[in-house]
């Protein structure tokens, strides 16, 4: 299987140089989630952050970040949670939410509903964060079927 999606190896020197100073805290989120993603390898299908005013928006195909037909995260996926979890690092996270790559709540949305509430329960419970709020599930704002989405946002305070 191609690996596309790698976490680079300088991330844990990045992160306790980010824990000396005190940069704005969606600086440090945008910090890590570039320094995880490396799009030069490729995965089956590669993930991609987009920067937003407050956090970052980590997306990746359900085809790449799940095995097919099935709720397991691939090995993409896996690593995709991953760096997830690390930008999660900053105590100032206010909120996070998946985006599922389909509508979960049509009838016959077994697959995707399960999914989202797999992944839920595993950004859920992350265990560094103190007072974390809850993960929410909904649409993204721009459907993109089959793609799935995770924003993680920061109470930027600097």
């Amino acid at each position: 299987m191609n690996t596309s999606y790698r976490i680079v190896p300088k991330l844990a020197a990045l992160l306790l140089l980010s824990a000396c100073s005190e940069p704005s805290s969606t600086q440090v989120l945008q910090s890590r989630a570039s320094a995880s993603l490396n799009p030069a390898q490729a995965c089956d299908r590669p993930a991609s952050v987009e920067y937003l005013p407050t956090g970052a928006r980590f997306r990746m195909p359900d085809a790449a970040l799940f095995v097919v037909g099935r709720t397991d995260l691939s090995d993409c996926g896996r690593f995709v949670l991953a760096d997830i979890i690390q930008a999660m690092l900053d105590p100032r996270i206010m909120a996070v939410v998946i985006e599922p790559g389909a509508n979960i709540n049509m009838p016959d949305a077994y697959l995707p509903r399960e999914r989202a509430n797999m992944v839920k329960k595993l950004l859920s419970n992350v265990g560094f964060v103190s007072g974390q709020p809850p993960v929410v599930v909904q649409a993204a704002p721009v459907p993109s079927p089959g793609v799935w989405g995770v924003v993680v946002a920061v109470a930027d305070r600097g």
